[in-house]
């Protein structure tokens, strides 16, 4: 009798195992990372830890325009990308022209502000002739340097496995 309870009891343990193993390996947890990606070689060249209602932002001088455009990013709690504020000093060439969302104008800016349009993945090619500045939190990534400077860029999001999860935080 306690030989046969000793195999139950072992295939329980097994089974809950693994069915754990497998929650871990395929069932997404509720943590995303935001990443920066070389688009050619799918080489991640920055990522962080990123949470609902949390904003980004890049900055750079337009090529044709030569001023400043600002453009703010802000991600749901699905972790889908929405483009919120566009900042610009004028509308010529390659600049916003639809009227999506809120104009106002402040400090020389036409700001257009609750845009939300979904992004899937943001793509940029910063060049090396003018400032680009990406923005998270308090850090600063100069994209208008190596490794980011003259490469098609992605910026998405992307969900975390439990597992990646655990990595990553013992990572980090």
């Amino acid at each position: 009798m306690s030989n046969v309870l000793f195999k139950q009891r072992t295939i329980l343990i097994i089974a809950c195992c693994l069915l754990l193993s497998f929650i871990l390996l395929n069932v997404s947890s509720p943590h995303r990372l935001l990443v920066i990606e070389e688009a050619k070689t799918g080489k991640v060249l920055w990522q962080e830890e990123i949470f609902a209602s949390e904003w980004f932002h890049h900055e750079y001088i337009h090529s044709v325009e030569k001023s400043i455009v600002i453009e703010k990013f802000k991600i749901d709690d699905t972790g889908q990308i929405f483009a919120m504020e566009s900042w610009t000093r004028s509308f010529g060439a390659g600049l916003p022209y639809e009227l999506k969302g809120n104009l106002q104008i402040t400090d020389g800016y036409y700001i257009l502000k609750d845009i939300y349009e979904p992004i899937e993945i943001l793509h940029m090619q910063p060049s090396h002739l003018h400032l680009h500045t990406f923005h998270f939190r308090d850090e600063v990534l100069v994209l208008s340097e190596p490794p980011y400077t003259r490469t098609h860029l992605k910026i998405y999001s992307k969900p975390l496995r439990w597992y990646e999860y655990i990595y990553w935080s013992i990572k980090s």
